[in-house]
């Protein structure tokens, strides 16, 4: 089971808070769903993500750093928010009410300028 791929399932889904569906989900229902949860077990605030992850430290010292050493489908969390990485500088998430789920160009210009460096994990 590929979590990434799994999670581009739900691309256009809209924003729900508290959601694992496509009737609506949030950025940790997504995580949830892609790792096959049918209810939700994993939110931000709970340290380690659901499903076969493991920690990749991930030490920048500028954006083009960190970028140099994340892969796609590595799984982002922040405090209180995660997204997927999509590649080429690109997040794939669920983000906010009004938003449906999918890619956005932000990483750069907020994520990372705004929330700092996440953590990442990779699937094994």
């Amino acid at each position: 089971m590929n979590y990434y791929e799994n999670a581009l399932t739900f691309e256009g889904t809209p924003y729900l808070y508290g959601g694992i569906d496509k009737n609506g989900i949030d950025c940790s229902g997504l995580v949830n769903a892609a790792t096959g949860q049918k209810s939700r077990v994993w939110s931000t605030s709970m340290g380690e993500p659901c499903g076969n992850w493991t920690w990749i430290p991930a030490p920048a010292t500028s954006p083009e750093d960190f970028l140099s050493q994340v892969k796609q489908g590595d799984l982002f969390v922040w405090n209180g928010h995660c997204a997927f990485y999509a590649g080429d500088g690109k997040l794939f998430h669920s983000r906010r009410a009004g938003t449906k789920v999918g890619f956005t160009n932000d990483l750069k210009i907020y994520y990372l300028k705004e929330k700092g460096y996440p953590k990442v994990y990779r699937q094994i």
